[in-house]
């Protein structure tokens, strides 16, 4: 039986009834404050921790001294060691907290400060909202597709192992196809016009299996601009040319970039790798991007699909909820996956079913890091009359009205993220009053120290 929030059955997820008094005072005050109440109490710490619930922060807290000191030499991507600590200590009392005390009653909630790490699944939420409300700001009321641009599984160590770079040259790879389509189509309207497309790319480094699957989701507008803001439908992309040209663009900035920044032994294996993948894939690398079911694009379509999107390029690469289990003595995590070889089986027989994987935590941490991105590195990126360095101004109006987007603002909070996952309002007392906050029994130095 499914529910809307997490711990939602209170006749499995009875850990609230080991506090009759507190309950009590919460009935007289209401229903609303009683179930809220309960919800707070069924999702605090320990009750998710009975209920055999693991966290990420665990699991690297417990295994982070030893893999430190054990691959030091290796922990040198830009901001990588200072994402993790930090991620460790977040909401830590330690670090600083805000004091909300009831006005009515004197009862409190204490909230430890956020990390802001790009590792930590609650931070990663708030950033997936923060970056899904600003691409939705930028969209314009014209229907929008999403396409995927894959790498080649050949190329993905090199893209490991030069990733700085090399990702950007993914980015730019997806931008050379488009514009070399539109270039296409009509090549002198190209040029007298100053045609553009509008698109943003998202930067994907995993699969459901954890590996390193660097890949980019891209939302793609129907239209393109010329220089003076005019939009025209543009709804026909030519797949065999975009595998192609994205082929070509890719190739050739990683020759180039073997050329600028690489010896000789890598750059003739880049070479010969070019060839054979030349030979390998004649039609070009793997481009997917169908149109949406319905004739037009809703505001619900493009909220549902940049939120999805965005999430992937905001989080850890696992959810918590797929591990099953962590053992802090053998030192071992299970998790699981659902393949993607199943998508579109329809007969169970022939389904490969969910795969668990049972490893130690240093591989389990490994496997987390990897997909860390660099200190500053950009995962959302804007192309075209999307990007903010086109001085044209699109005649068209906005996908999402100001009302909308200054309520996707206010919900990117703490105390809304937990009625969006949990069902209740942190800062809603017992005695059903609102709790405010007390700066003087507050220690902001983890805010400002």
């Amino acid at each position: 039986m499914a529910g809307p929030y997490r711990n939602f059955d209170f006749r499995v997820n009875t850990y609230f009834k080991r506090f009759p008094d507190q309950l009590e005072v919460a009935r007289k005050a209401g229903h609303g404050v009683w179930v809220n109440e309960v919800r707070k109490l069924n999702n605090c710490f320990y009750a998710r921790k009975l209920q055999g619930d693991v966290s990420i922060r665990e699991i690297i807290r417990a295994a982070w001294p030893s893999f430190k000191a054990k691959h030091s030499s290796r922990l040198t991507r830009p901001g990588l060691v200072k994402a993790v600590e930090s991620f460790i200590g977040c909401h830590d009392f330690e670090n600083g907290y805000l004091y909300y005390e009831c006005p009515k009653c004197g009862d409190f909630y204490m909230i430890g400060f956020s990390c802001h790490s790009r590792i930590c699944p609650s931070c990663g939420k708030k950033y997936r909202d923060a970056r899904s409300a600003k691409v939705s700001a930028k969209c314009l009321e014209v229907p929008h597709r999403q396409f995927v641009f894959t790498v080649p599984e050949q190329l993905r160590a090199f893209f490991r192992r030069h990733r700085g770079p090399m990702l950007n040259a993914l980015f730019a790879s997806a931008n050379d196809a488009f514009a070399l389509l539109l270039k296409k189509h009509a090549p002198k309207a190209y040029r007298r016009e100053g045609r553009k497309l509008g698109f943003i790319c998202f930067l994907h480094t995993f699969g459901r299996d954890l590996k390193w699957h660097p890949h980019l989701h891209v939302l793609v507008a129907e239209r393109y601009m010329d220089r003076d803001g005019n939009l025209r439908k543009h709804d026909f992309f030519s797949f065999d040319f975009l595998r192609l040209a994205f082929m070509n663009a890719l190739l050739s900035r990683a020759y180039a970039f073997c050329k600028e920044s690489l010896g000789k032994d890598e750059r003739r294996a880049m070479w010969l790798l070019q060839k054979e993948l030349r030979e390998r894939y004649p039609k070009g690398y793997y481009v997917y991007g169908p149109k949406f079911s319905r004739g037009n694009t809703t505001t619900r379509d493009i909220g549902e699909l940049t939120h999805y999107i965005a999430r992937y390029a905001s989080h850890p690469a696992i959810s918590e909820r797929r591990i099953s289990s962590f053992d802090p003595v053998a030192m071992t995590v299970t998790w699981f996956y659902d393949p993607h070889e199943d998508d579109d089986v329809k007969d169970e027989s022939e389904r490969k079913g969910r795969q668990y994987v049972t490893e130690s935590a240093e591989d389990f941490v490994k496997r987390l890091l990897v997909h860390v991105p660099d200190k500053g590195f950009q995962q959302i990126r804007y192309y075209g009359f999307y990007s903010n360095k086109c001085k044209a101004e699109p005649k068209t109006g906005l996908l999402f009205s100001y009302s909308q987007l200054r309520r996707m603002a206010e919900d990117n909070t703490w105390a809304k993220g937990l009625m969006k996952a949990f069902g209740y309002d942190p800062t809603v007392c017992k005695c059903g009053a609102r709790m405010a906050i007390n700066y003087e029994l507050s220690d902001l130095k983890g805010e400002y120290g």
